[in-house]
């Protein structure tokens, strides 16, 4: 189930990174052409730009998602997870584009380290515990480690996107 959701996140994710990326090379150009002031405007329409396509995708995703695991297979149990999966996920597609834009802006401007710091954050100490709380606290047989439910990666994906979003949103404000 998870390759065929991955496969489908693969290019939900696209288009943040790409944006992430974009915003890098606006800022650096700016910066490097002493155009300050295009910065903040830049970069309210790149996060603009970035949150109207990632909100296309999470409709498509909430609308299509099953058909879109369906590509992938014919099983009708990982269909359905699979449809599950990208609807936890799908919400999160909107604070990944505040962290990649945000991020991509703070890289251009040569701040890489709290990029890193934020990203460290979310990974390791929001992403890693969450799996395994949600997986302990949803064993069905409480003897073996594992047994949780599958959903506790993507419910940790979907945590960690966020505090990303938030923590990175919340710097660049400062």
């Amino acid at each position: 189930v998870t390759n065929v959701v991955m496969r489908v996140d693969g290019f939900a994710m696209m288009p943040n990174f790409t944006f992430g990326t974009a915003m890098t090379t606006f800022t650096g150009q700016n910066i490097g052409a002493g155009k300050i002031d295009r910065i903040e405007e830049g970069t309210k329409k790149g996060l603009k730009l970035g949150l109207i396509v990632s909100a296309v995708l999470v409709a498509i995703l909430l609308l299509f998602g099953e058909f879109l695991i369906a590509r992938f297979t014919n099983t009708e149990e990982i269909i359905e997870m699979g449809g599950k999966m990208l609807r936890i996920l799908a919400f999160g597609y909107l604070m990944f584009a505040v962290t990649q834009i945000l991020s991509g802006v703070m890289r251009g401007a040569g701040r890489t380290v709290m990029p890193m710091i934020i990203s460290i954050i979310a990974t390791i100490i929001v992403r890693v515990p969450i799996a395994y709380i949600v997986e302990y606290f949803t064993r069905t047989d409480k003897a073996v480690l594992g047994s949780g439910s599958y959903y506790s990666i993507y419910i940790s994906l979907l945590a960690s996107w966020t505090v990303g979003g938030v923590l990175t949103l919340l710097y660049y404000i400062k």
